[in-house]
């Protein structure tokens, strides 16, 4: 509150130069009920040359009576296909030359933030090489192999707990398991969506042969089966944290993400659902008579 009132005292005097006094006031929700209040007069009747900014990640924290004095604005995230043409805007104005698929991804690890894009772009463009690859985008951040990835999904799929521990065990040579699960939950959401939504939804921002690649993994999984084995990667990895053995969680996670349908078989079994379990694993296995 102490804070406050000075702000409140500074107000008074107008700018030696500019035309506003701004006052930023970032996590505004943070402040107390007892600040808000002693503040709450000055935003009544700010003076003409003083203009207030408040910003907040928890506007519902911010009481009412400051609100509705506001003129508010949200701020969401932007689309990977905005970044990514303001992205390929900026390669051709400095004359750089780049991959496709180097943009979109570099766009995605955007995470909606045009800034942390351009921010990972530069770090590309300062790297002198004279083309923009998607290898060199995975050496500079330390991404799992996209190739290894696929590999590993299609083992997975498969069923194949050998050759998907033998693909995750190339992949954590080259990186932690944190983003090696990380890389499998953003992936098997992908299908996810496209199991539910089809072959061309929006939801997921994948073009060209990546799209076509994951359309054809899709067919290999039940949406019910990828949600589970999203929720797995999040909750190993969540627990890798603080396990002594963060190696062999990792390895039990792969071997129980292939064995997902059959864990899903056996569900289906129990609850007397075995014909419709058995007409619907990846593997086209006969359906199963009940008893």
């Amino acid at each position: 509150i102490e804070e406050i009132r000075d702000i409140i005292e500074n107000v008074k005097f107008t700018p030696s130069r500019s035309r506003y006094k701004i006052f930023i006031i970032d996590e505004v929700h943070m402040l107390t009920r007892e600040a808000f209040n002693a503040l709450l007069k000055t935003l009544e009747e700010p003076p003409g040359h003083v203009k207030f900014i408040f910003a907040t990640t928890e506007p519902h924290k911010v009481l009412d009576t400051v609100l509705s004095r506001c003129q508010r604005f949200d701020f969401r995230n932007i689309s990977t296909a905005k970044i990514g043409e303001h992205l390929a805007g900026v390669i051709k104005d400095e004359g750089v030359a780049a991959e496709p698929e180097l943009v979109h991804m570099v766009a995605r690890l955007g995470n909606g933030s045009m800034r942390d894009a351009l921010s990972i772009l530069d770090r590309l463009m300062a790297s002198g090489e004279k083309k923009l690859t998607a290898g060199l985008l995975e050496r500079l951040l330390g991404l799992p192999d996209r190739e290894l990835i696929n590999s590993l999904v299609e083992a997975l799929g498969a069923g194949d707990g050998a050759t998907a521990l033998k693909k995750a065990d190339e992949l954590l040579a080259r990186g932690s398991g944190e983003q090696l699960l990380s890389a499998l939950a953003e992936r098997f959401r992908d299908l996810m969506v496209i199991a539910t939504c089809g072959p061309e939804t929006d939801l997921v921002e994948i073009t060209g042969e990546q799209r076509r690649e994951s359309v054809q993994q899709a067919a290999k999984f039940d949406a019910a089966g990828l949600v589970h084995m999203i929720a797995l990667c999040e909750s190993v990895q969540r627990g890798m944290r603080t396990s002594s053995a963060p190696r062999a969680m990792v390895d039990a996670a792969i071997v129980r993400l292939a064995m997902t349908e059959r864990f899903a078989d056996a569900a289906a079994l129990v609850t007397g659902r075995g014909e419709a379990a058995g007409a619907g694993g990846r593997n086209g296995s006969q359906p199963v008579k009940k008893r």
